[in-house]
């Protein structure tokens, strides 16, 4: 018996997802139901894990390496679904974008090898997409480590880029990555300057307050000295 999409999309709507067995979704999976329904069923897949992937497994032998089956790769959290994603990833065969979404429950674990190569890519999704793994990587790895992979994305012309570098830098305190932020205060577009201003703030050591006090000094708009002389007094009333 064919099942419709919309039978498919119904069932969806009356059955919590992990309710259904992942054979079915197996068989009811077809590449001529639409995207949509193709990355539900990729989703509901992921979220039975290990059986999840045994029937993805099958699905990505009969049909290839479709979009939604990379995803439902990531969501499964088997390790034997990690080591094809990174296989691919080295390959290149397939967009690579693809695959670094889905590993992004594995960042802790990604070689930094790998990481570096994902980072250097001059698309801006495949940028963010790595700095994504790279917040869940950052906490393994010293200040240099990481001043290694990000240095070149702070030159990045795309604000989105710089400010995610900034967010993942402001977690740290050493005395190189205050540096560093307080570099992209100084020469950074105005919302790149706000970012690192705050993040200098939310620092909230010695010497990120010896940062601050300098370009209270020395920027030249006055709208950012306010807002490091806002970013001191709220140092200040945290000691």
């Amino acid at each position: 018996m064919i099942i419709t999409e919309n039978q498919i999309w119904d069932r969806f709507n009356t059955v919590k997802p992990i309710s259904i067995d992942a054979k079915w979704y197996e068989d009811v999976y077809s590449l001529e139901l639409s995207i949509q329904l193709r990355f539900a069923i990729g989703e509901r897949l992921g979220l039975l894990a290990d059986k999840g992937w045994e029937a993805t497994k099958s699905l990505i032998e009969k049909y290839g390496f479709q979009p939604e089956l990379i995803h439902a790769s990531g969501l499964c959290h088997q390790i034997e679904a990690y080591n094809m994603l990174l296989m691919l990833l080295r390959e290149g065969s397939i967009p690579k974008i693809n695959i670094v979404r889905a590993l992004s429950c594995w960042g802790a674990i990604i070689p930094t090898t790998d990481l570096t190569n994902i980072l250097k890519e001059k698309s801006i999704d495949m940028r963010l997409a790595g700095l994504n793994l790279l917040h869940f990587k950052s906490h393994l790895l010293n200040a240099t480590e990481i001043l290694e992979l990000v240095e070149d994305l702070l030159d990045d012309f795309r604000e989105e880029v710089v400010i995610e570098v900034i967010k993942i830098l402001q977690r740290r305190d050493e005395t190189i990555i205050i540096k560093c932020i307080s570099q992209v205060a100084m020469n950074g577009t105005d919302q790149t300057v706000e970012t690192a201003l705050i993040a200098l703030g939310s620092i909230g050591t010695k010497e990120s307050l010896i940062a601050l006090s300098s370009l209270s000094r020395n920027l030249t708009n006055r709208t950012h000295r306010q807002m490091a002389y806002k970013q001191i007094s709220h140092q200040y009333q945290n000691l």
